[in-house]
């Protein structure tokens, strides 16, 4: 009865620790299908496979559907949450939000693409950077840092990045601004395509033709007040002041490519992909 028991106690313990490893291999599997796009939402089968390092303090990463501070009525760019870096204190808390690991040999040229908004508190806004690394014991490379304030959704599109690389992550410094806020955060190979780009299903304003050659009109239910055009890099290349329901916009001097159109009315500001002919 004894060697039954002791029997059962091990045969019990080889399948606790079975189950184990494969919760384990299941939480952190590798991420080998792209475009990958983590939208940070509830039902997100990848969401639980992200890790966080605390470089300064212990300040944690939260997935919400509203901002710790800052950033009132504020709602996700898509789905109802994204990624939320607190900073609600004056520290100088600075923590990396690490994607779980990618299985990047089928990307030539991997880019990464994703929505900020990080606004600032009276004249300070946090700092955000981008790392990688190419193996989990290997030391962290940014691509990329930047401090200026964005009070609505601005997208970063086709950040590069080398091929083979295991992870990637997005670092937030509290320098005393509000929260820092990050959603659709997508890995693709080569330059992100205009049906992979994607824009708020909320948009009101009406972008016609599209693609287009020389002229893009709009049309809206209520008064645009400025539209702005931004490269495929993220960088805002044209501002206009229409204070109008509809209108067109002169974009011929633009090179051929895929742009991103924000539209700012009273209810906020929404984005519009386009492509230039």
């Amino acid at each position: 009865m004894k060697t039954n028991l002791l029997s059962e106690k091990i045969k019990n313990r080889y399948v606790f620790s079975a189950l184990t490893i494969f919760s384990a291999i299941g939480l952190h599997a590798q991420i080998s299908t792209f475009p990958w796009t983590e939208t940070f939402e509830d039902n997100s089968p990848t969401r639980s496979g992200w890790t966080q390092v605390y470089e300064t303090n212990n300040m944690s990463w939260t997935f919400a559907s509203s901002a710790t501070t800052g950033s009132n009525g504020v709602t996700a760019f898509a789905g109802t949450k994204f990624a939320n870096f607190p900073a609600n204190s004056s520290g100088a808390d600075k923590t990396k939000l690490v994607t779980p690991p990618l299985d990047s040999s089928v990307l030539t040229s991997p880019r990464l693409s994703f929505y900020l908004i990080n606004p600032q508190q009276v004249s300070n806004a946090n700092w955000v950077r981008i790392y990688y690394r190419m193996s989990a014991s290997d030391s962290w490379n940014m691509v990329m840092g930047f401090q200026p304030p964005f009070n609505s959704w601005y997208f970063f599109a086709n950040v590069n990045l080398p091929p083979n690389l295991y992870q990637v992550a997005i670092e937030c410094e509290n320098a005393q601004g509000y929260s820092t806020l990050i959603d659709n955060f997508t890995i693709t190979n080569d330059v992100l395509g205009v049906n992979d780009v994607k824009v708020s299903p909320k948009s009101s304003i009406n972008y016609y033709p599209n693609p287009v050659n020389d002229v893009l009109h709009y049309q809206a239910k209520d008064k645009v007040h400025e539209i702005t055009i931004y490269d495929a890099n993220g960088r805002k290349i044209q501002t206009y002041t229409v204070n109008t329901e509809q209108g067109d916009i002169n974009i011929s001097t633009l090179s051929n490519g895929i742009y991103i159109i924000s539209g700012k009315t009273d209810k906020g500001t929404e984005l519009f992909k386009i492509i230039k002919n």
